[in-house]
């Protein structure tokens, strides 16, 4: 084995960077179902009701990781550093987050379809808003 072949064996990445972040979402995502398995183990061996949060909070908590995913690949397009993605994440997740507080009693009351739908239109505002933003203090 020569120089160059043991220098290209090392140069290649071990994992491509798809399938790590499907083992990242797969190790999350385990994660929280242990979570969920021992919360429902404890509050069985110890008599008491299951610990779960109400479904304003639920609904916010999953449609918050899941604007900050869109977020992400949607500013990765357009070659952002990485303090720009950062800004942009937390500037989306705020706008999110006080849309769900102002209207929090139709979010906690809204049919799971409904809820859906309105969230997919929130979803696109508030990327085209960031993208825009993007654009507007890329060009200063």
């Amino acid at each position: 084995m020569g120089h160059a072949q043991r220098r290209s064996l090392f140069s290649e990445p071990l994992m491509k960077p798809r399938t790590r972040d499907n083992l990242i979402y797969l190790g999350v995502g385990l994660g929280i179902v242990a979570l969920l398995v021992a919360d429902l183990f404890y509050a069985d061996s110890h008599g008491r009701e299951m610990w779960m949060p109400s479904r304003l909070a639920l609904r916010l908590v999953y449609t918050t990781i899941l604007l900050g995913y869109f977020v992400v690949r949607e500013i990765r397009k357009v070659k952002a550093t990485v303090f720009q993605v950062l800004a942009c994440l937390i500037f989306a997740s705020v706008v999110h987050l006080a849309i769900g507080f102002v209207f929090r009693h139709a979010v906690g009351q809204l049919p799971g379809i409904s809820f859906s739908a309105l969230v997919v239109l929130e979803y696109f505002i508030v990327v085209q808003l960031v993208l825009q933003g993007l654009q507007y203090f890329r060009s200063q």
